[in-house]
């Protein structure tokens, strides 16, 4: 039993160690590659259909980008649709589920987390230009998993951590602090069921916590690349 104890010691030790001779630049390779970073690279539109979970309702929702940095997003529940958009510059929202049915601006700060979501190429991709500090923040362990941890620094404050599978490259974490009204709030996202689509590697489920209490699941039903958008879509919405 000791030498058995041993063995799976030195096993451990071995990996941990190859895991963190990784360099950042090594770790992004392999993690682009398998996302298919050359493949979403060739993407200008995007649109996810299916359905977001909380509070034990189901909403179906669809959600839409367009480069360069334009995203919508909208969900309709007993009747009502609620919208956000932006434009690249500008955004809006219309939630009647609040009681408000006229479009209204963006803050700064929801201005500023729609600029984030409409990355499609990821905050990781080309991180320099994009005026990003991005540091390996050595391994961590995920329910059994190791994980590199990439870690995101933005002028603005903000901070981004990524867990990318060791084995896989493929992101399973993300845990996100943000400043809003000069108040830091922080969540985790947890990224599963990867399908494949025409080469790209797209999160099926998609889970949010807050505090470690699970907030909302999304759902992906279906992917559609490169079909038709209007950039209306990503105005301010029309009731």
């Amino acid at each position: 039993m000791k030498k058995s104890t041993t063995f799976f010691t030195v096993l451990f030790l071995i990996a941990g160690n190859s895991i963190m001779s990784q360099s950042l630049d090594d770790i992004l390779k392999e993690h682009f590659a398998a996302v298919g970073q050359d493949n979403l690279l060739k993407v200008n539109t995007q649109k996810l259909t299916g359905k977001m979970v909380q509070g034990g309702i189901e909403i179906p929702f669809i959600q839409m980008a367009k480069r360069p940095g334009k995203i919508r997003a909208e969900g309709t529940f007993q009747g009502l649709t609620f919208i956000q958009t932006y434009n690249g510059t500008e955004g809006w929202g219309l939630n009647p589920f609040s009681g408000v049915t006229d479009p209204q601006p963006m803050s700064e700060d929801e201005v500023k987390s729609m600029r984030y979501q409409a990355d499609m190429d990821g905050m990781l991709w080309n991180w320099t230009e994009k005026g990003y500090t991005v540091t390996f923040d050595g391994k961590d362990e995920m329910e059994g998993t190791f994980c590199f941890k990439i870690k995101v620094d933005t002028k603005e404050g903000d901070s981004f951590t990524y867990y990318i599978d060791a084995d896989s490259y493929l992101l399973l974490r993300s845990n996100t602090k943000m400043k809003v009204m000069e108040n830091e709030t922080e969540s985790d996202t947890y990224f599963s069921n990867y399908m494949m689509v025409e080469g790209i590697a797209v999160p099926a489920k998609i889970d949010t916590k807050i505090k470690e209490q699970l907030v909302a699941t999304i759902v992906v039903d279906k992917v559609e690349l490169n079909t038709e958008l209007d950039d209306a879509l990503f105005e301010k919405p029309v009731k």
